[in-house]
């Protein structure tokens, strides 16, 4: 199993991907971190109103990666 295999199981995307989300989370007015994983946290919950559960776990992680990278950016 290659990483991005890995990648498309835990998040459903590659993480050059939400690595991008992150770089653009820091523009002007886009919110940060805290907002984007917030926004993904809603994703989650819309997701699990319709019982997709395994999609509902993919958006939890990216949020987990997003909450993770808030620690070594010092987005405040």
């Amino acid at each position: 199993m290659t990483d991005v295999d890995k990648e498309m199981l835990l998040y459903g995307c590659e993480l050059a991907e939400l690595d991008e989300l992150i770089k653009d989370s820091q523009k002007p007015y886009m919110g940060g971190l805290h907002m984007l994983a917030m926004s993904i946290l809603s994703d989650a919950q819309e997701v699990l109103t319709f019982g997709m559960f395994d999609r509902n776990r993919r958006y939890i992680n990216r949020a987990k990666y997003v909450i993770r990278q808030m620690e070594t950016n010092d987005d405040k």
